[in-house]
């Protein structure tokens, strides 16, 4: 198992290639801290690989939210020891909205950038201290 005993964060993990990644990653030997906005939809991941023999926790953050991601943080140290891992994968995506730049609406633009953008940002800083007090990590 490539990864066994590694904590992994993965962002966007309720649908998907999040929720993809995420039950690869506990098959791979990590514990999982899923990071999603949909709280039925995270719960019923961390359950699914529950139920399958993995390890996961399911924590209902807002990646444009810097209290949800220190909150997130805070909960994968304090449930498993530690971070080495975050995977950015929440995203908007725009659906053809993309196609016109003139015509997207400021709402539109200001969500996409909110999570796209700032998201990442938000969860590396909180992140990375984490990840240096246990000599390193990886950020994707």
């Amino acid at each position: 198992m490539r990864l066994q005993n590694k904590v992994a964060i993965i962002t966007g993990a309720g649908a998907g290639m999040g929720r993809a990644m995420a039950e690869r990653f506990a098959r791979e030997g990590a514990r999982v801290v899923l990071a999603e906005i949909d709280a039925e939809r995270g719960a019923a991941a961390a359950a699914a690989i529950e139920a399958a023999g993995g390890t996961a926790t399911f924590v209902r953050t807002d990646v444009t939210r810097s209290a949800d991601v220190e909150a997130l943080v805070a909960a994968a140290v304090e449930r498993y020891g530690g971070l080495d891992i975050l995977v950015n994968n929440a995203a908007v995506q725009l659906h053809g909205q993309d196609a016109r730049a003139h015509e997207l609406s400021e709402e539109v633009w200001d969500r996409t950038y909110a999570v796209n953008i700032r998201g990442p940002w938000l969860c590396a800083k909180y992140a990375i201290p984490a990840m240096l007090s246990r000599g390193g990590g990886a950020i994707v």
